[in-house]
């Protein structure tokens, strides 16, 4: 697998710059985008937190629980956009490209439909999961709330991945940047009732995040739509595939939904047994997870751009690319991540108050600090490799891995460290831990696998660099 690598030192030197360059070029605006999209919570989980505990834990919950779930279900459903966009974009064709998108636009919308219905009932699923009367009224609620702009963000996700896929990620940035200021200055009028307006509380923020959505989704459907600089992508002429003449895009799309709502509902899960534990630990659950999410949106996007970088080297059947692009991804992923524990280690104290002044609250968490920031390591090295398999078009076996990760090994362990051990919330992070290390590396075994069976075809010449599309450029008319 690794003889064109060794014997061919400036091919390789050449690829890993390329490739370093690439991922910082790409990674840059989606990393951005997914900040922006942790922004979003990081600013409701502040803005509720400071407004009150309780308020903070019902939204919290309203989140982990359903709405999260959901989301992400959505997402992995329309994870074939990026793929094959990128694909398509890799081989040159741009019309294939406009195709992808404007083919999933009514398949979009069925998901969005269907995924409004199933959070409709939701105090009777939270009562289902164990919660108390309280907690299943106040959390139902909000979960009704936020489900009406879920057809948004599905939206905003089909058109960034489409954007991502033809290395245009920075549109999808800005309009994130532009909801992110409407979401802080609508949950301050909401949450705390400020200029005359109601003062909802978690209520407010609910209603905000659903407004943002839609701002985000028909923002960024109606760039694509007039957009000039995407006339060559044919994204207006109507689209003559048939149903399963796009199969395979769904197939992907079906296998990244299962894997990842297995992966949301096991930490759904922790959500559930830190209400079982009570409302200090399950606002601070929240609490955790906002923390260390930063760490985990860059790994996100650099698992996104590396899917790119894949699945372009795979659309020229480049063995020795593909394995490169995967490493360089999990390599800039993994420092990422010490440089964030070393930072979460330094200032421990200062930002944990960001997001509560609850004394209860930081004491469960500032004595556990090391523990938990060490969990973004494995989850998100756990996540690239799990975007460089999609970008291999992967389909059953990331899926199957994660599950046996998260649902066969993290869930058990947790329950029995934190319960019948009685290690409560501290429990829940070693949990953590096990799975996402366990996630890691099932996918990675599998990824070196792929890559000792791939064959390489056309093997470049000693100091050639292997060709690409050239990088596109963002045209100025936005």
């Amino acid at each position: 697998m690794l003889e064109t690598l060794r014997d061919n030192p400036s091919w390789l030197r050449a690829r890993i710059a390329r490739h370093l360059s690439e991922l910082m070029r790409l990674a840059g605006p989606v990393v951005l985008t997914r900040l922006g999209v942790m922004g979003l919570g990081v600013a409701d989980t502040a803005m509720v937190g400071h407004y009150a505990t309780s308020h903070l834990a019902w939204l919290n919950l309203a989140n982990q629980s359903v709405i999260m779930f959901t989301l992400v279900v959505g997402l992995g459903l329309l994870m074939g956009v990026l793929i094959y966009t990128a694909s398509a974009f890799g081989s040159g064709d741009l019309p294939g490209c406009g195709r992808v998108w404007r083919r999933t636009l009514p398949y979009t919308a069925l998901i969005s439909v269907v995924i409004v219905a199933l959070c409709w009932p939701a105090e009777t699923w939270l009562g289902l999961m164990g919660q108390n009367d309280d907690l299943s009224r106040e959390g139902g609620a909000l979960i009704r709330i936020l489900a009406l702009g879920l057809p948004g963000h599905l939206l905003f996700i089909q058109s960034t991945m489409f954007m991502e896929g033809i290395k245009r990620p920075e549109i999808g940035m800005r309009v994130m940047a532009v909801a992110n200021v409407v979401n802080v200055i609508a949950n301050a009028l909401l949450i705390y009732g400020l200029l005359g307006a109601p003062e909802l509380g978690a209520t407010g923020s609910a209603w905000t995040s659903t407004l943002v959505r839609w701002v985000m989704g028909g923002g960024l459907a109606l760039y694509i739509w007039f957009s000039p600089s995407l006339a060559p992508f044919e994204i207006r002429q109507p689209v003559r595939d048939r149903w399963a003449d796009w199969k395979a895009q769904r197939m992907l799309g079906y296998a990244s939904s299962v894997s990842l709502a297995a992966e949301v509902a096991a930490f759904g899960g922790l959500a559930i047994y830190a209400g079982w534990l009570g409302t200090v630990p399950l606002a601070a659950h929240g609490v955790m997870f906002q923390l260390t999410g930063a760490a985990l949106m860059i790994s996100i996007g650099v698992g996104v751009a590396s899917s790119v970088r894949v699945g372009i080297a795979h659309g020229r059947s480049d063995r020795d690319d593909c394995l490169l692009a995967g490493l360089t991804g999990l390599g800039l992923t993994a420092a990422i991540n010490l440089a964030f524990v070393a930072l979460i280690l330094l200032f421990a104290v200062p930002l944990l108050g960001v997001f509560t002044d609850d004394a209860r609250v930081l004491e469960t968490l500032t004595p556990i600090v090391l523990v938990f920031s060490i969990s973004m390591l494995f989850d998100g090295t756990q996540m690239v490799v799990s975007n460089v398999l999609r970008g291999l078009k992967e389909t059953w076996w990331p899926t199957a891995l994660t599950i046996t990760a998260f649902v066969g090994v993290m869930l058990p362990v947790t329950y029995v460290l934190a319960f019948p051990m009685g290690y409560g919330f501290l429990g829940l992070v070693i949990g953590t831990i096990i799975g996402c290390a366990a996630s890691f590396g099932f996918q990675f075994a599998r990824f070196l696998w792929l890559m000792h069976r791939m064959p390489q075809n056309a093997p470049e010449p000693a100091g050639a660099t292997a060709s690409e599309p050239p990088i596109s450029e963002p045209a100025a008319d936005l």
